[in-house]
């Protein structure tokens, strides 16, 4: 039955669902599909970003790829519905422990938001403060009036700190938060770290994680073409 107001969710074709990773290379590598537009979350330096760029080369199609830095995965997804360029293929990235992650896929029914996916290291996630303020850890303690800088969902790696949190868009955007002297701590990445020219003070380690590629019914149709 058809209800108004309500939408189905998208499907993977059969003919789509067991494809092997060089049958998804070949089609991305075909003609028809002239530009490939990734929508991540940025600024430069978010793991999210980094495991785009890692697809992208792992399946040489990365001299066809442009990346698009977005302040959410959420404004990733409604920009990469918005491209309607024919041969152009919008894929917006998110990852698995994203605390919105839910919210994302049952809010955009229309998407298929786990079509590629990408193993990676997480960029060595740690907490980092700017250089002249290092002397004030002493025998290993955080000045309790510190803030840091912390995107939502590893913001529990500190909770046992007590300090407040100033909440940032994303690991880089928290370096970038902690460089500007909005916080004097934060938790970032080893690239975001050196962007922003920060000190290492403790780190967290560099776990596997699962990223995934999303792309619209538009794109959908446009990889169906390159069967």
């Amino acid at each position: 039955m058809k209800i108004e107001g309500l939408e189905r969710f998208e499907r993977i074709p059969s003919e789509l669902e067991n494809l092997g990773e060089e049958e998804i290379k070949r089609i991305l590598q075909s003609e028809k599909i002239k530009k490939v537009i990734c929508f991540v979350l940025g600024p430069p330096g978010t793991n999210i970003g980094q495991a785009a760029e890692k697809w992208a080369k792992r399946l040489k199609v990365d001299q066809k790829t442009e990346f698009i830095w977005c302040q959410t995965p959420e404004e990733a997804v409604e920009r990469a519905k918005k491209v309607n360029e024919n041969g152009v293929l919008s894929i917006f990235w998110t990852c698995a422990v994203y605390v919105n992650e839910a919210f994302v896929f049952f809010t955009n029914p229309d998407t298929l938001p786990f079509f590629f996916i990408e193993k990676m290291n997480l960029d060595e996630m740690q907490l980092a403060t700017r250089p002249e303020l290092l002397p004030e850890i002493k025998n290993g303690k955080i000045p309790k009036e510190w803030r840091i800088a912390s995107h939502p969902s590893p913001a529990p790696l500190v909770r046992k700190l007590g300090n407040s949190i100033v909440f940032a868009n994303s690991n880089a955007h928290a370096a970038e938060i902690c460089k500007e002297g909005k916080a004097e701590m934060c938790i970032t990445t080893e690239s975001a770290r050196k962007i922003y020219g920060l000190t290492k003070v403790f780190s967290f380690g560099s776990p596997p994680m699962i990223f995934f590629g999303g792309i619209t019914s538009r794109g959908l149709e446009l990889i169906k073409k390159c069967l």
